[in-house]
């Protein structure tokens, strides 16, 4: 597996160092200094955009961020392993992960030299490939330094646009937004980090979803990407990795909500559906015993934990009867439920063609009919544990076109017909 990290915030505690620069460097230019607190709100997307957010509003022009940054970077050179220092627990995971056998890289917007000059002080040895700012490359988060990275390690793509296919073999780790944004245009997994420069508050305030606090946590999502979502890719259309990524996302939302152990939230996600391998009518119960019997997760979770967890994936069938055990079980349930109107009609016919491959499109549009109306109707067996506001309006438009039959026939119709072209 391929894990690319951010240096600054991720790996390393920077910050005293890059403000005794930037305050070397501001008075060495005539500017105003600041406190050593003040700079983990100006650092970010390279080392100008860390001057032009240290001199005043009236003075940030690329002429005086220059003046500046000709002190800053020969101080920076010689004093940036002064007071830097890795995060606790971060040579223990990266040993452990370089022992695993997985290719690591650091993604930075330091200037290179400074980039790998860090790196090699405090991790020799240990990363594959050091890349930072480059002269004729843009900065994160535009993606390229995830494509050169890629490229470097053989990656055999046509169109870098091809990424989510190897979602399974890469992780993007970072501390903020900048780092969000990248992992995204690149299309590859984001996993933050709560202990760096951006709080655990802004990341959430901000849509992030996956935050890590411990660093040897890394290794569970390292585990679950790797190992548990490529599951999914052998089951049927409805229920492949894309649907196991949305509960996943849906869930760590609402164990913020709840106030539930996110990282319980997240593994349950990861495993709900993983029974499809067996059959589809018990697969619930399959999927808890699969987890149950993953000696992995003892790891991380302890018996009483993983007895809960169990329960959870358990209760999450929209079938079930009675209500889920715990607040866990009601997150997952709720988070399966993924009531996109047109999803819900497409996936619909889609197990109707499975169930039934030969036959006409009246057929298989009875069929579907049939289980809108018995599932989702009202009085239908689907229920709402925590009647989330984006499942409630989902499930109030479905059953309007539920009920406008010629409609919905001709939705249906449009997918059959695609289908057969295909």
């Amino acid at each position: 597996m391929t894990i690319i990290f951010d240096l600054d915030g991720t790996l390393l505690n920077t910050i005293d160092d890059l403000g005794y620069a930037c305050n070397y460097a501001l008075e060495k230019t005539g500017y105003p200094t600041y406190p050593i607190e003040a700079y983990p709100a100006k650092v970010g997307n390279g080392i100008n955009n860390l001057i032009r957010r240290a001199l005043p509003l009236d003075q940030q022009t690329e002429e005086n961020i220059l003046r500046v940054r000709a002190y800053f970077v020969p101080y920076y050179n010689e004093h940036n392993c002064d007071y830097t220092r890795p995060y606790g627990g971060i040579p223990e995971l990266l040993a452990t992960l370089k022992s695993q056998g997985h290719q690591l890289a650091v993604a930075s917007n330091k200037y290179q030299a400074a980039t790998e000059k860090i790196v090699n002080h405090f991790f020799p040895g240990i990363f594959d490939v050091i890349l930072g700012e480059r002269e004729g490359i843009e900065r994160k988060p535009n993606p390229q330094i995830v494509y050169d990275i890629l490229s470097t390690f053989n990656y055999k793509l046509d169109d870098f646009s091809q990424l989510s296919t190897f979602n399974s073999q890469l992780i993007y780790v970072g501390d903020s937004l900048v780092d969000r944004d990248t992992a995204a245009n690149a299309k590859v997994p984001f996993v933050a980090c709560s202990w760096g420069f951006v709080s655990r508050e802004a990341l959430i305030e901000n849509g992030v979803g996956r935050i890590i606090d411990q660093q040897q946590d890394l290794l569970l999502d390292v585990y679950i990407q790797q190992s548990i979502l490529p599951q999914y890719d052998a089951f049927d259309g409805g229920h492949k990795r894309d649907h196991a990524e949305t509960v996943i996302r849906e869930s760590l939302k609402l164990a913020r909500t709840y106030a539930a152990d996110e990282t319980m939230a997240y593994v349950i996600a990861a495993y709900h559906d993983l029974g499809l391998k067996f059959d589809r009518e018990k697969h619930h119960i399959h999927s808890g015993e699969i987890l149950m019997a993953d000696e992995n997760l003892r790891k991380w979770f302890t018996e009483e934990q993983l007895m809960t967890m169990r329960d959870a994936v358990e209760d999450h069938r929209a079938s079930g009867k009675n209500p889920p055990r715990t607040i866990y079980g009601a997150i997952v349930a709720e988070a399966d439920r993924q009531i996109d109107p047109l999803t819900v009609i497409h996936r619909t016919m889609a197990y109707s063609l499975k169930l039934l491959p030969d036959a006409d499109f009246d057929t298989l549009y009875q069929r579907s009919l049939d289980h809108l109306h018995e599932k989702y109707a009202e009085g239908g067996y689907l229920k709402l544990w925590l009647n989330s506001e984006r499942n409630v309006q989902g499930l109030e438009e479905l059953r309007a076109m539920i009920h406008n039959e010629s409609e919905l026939r001709r939705l249906c119709r449009e997918w059959f017909d695609n289908q057969r072209n295909d």
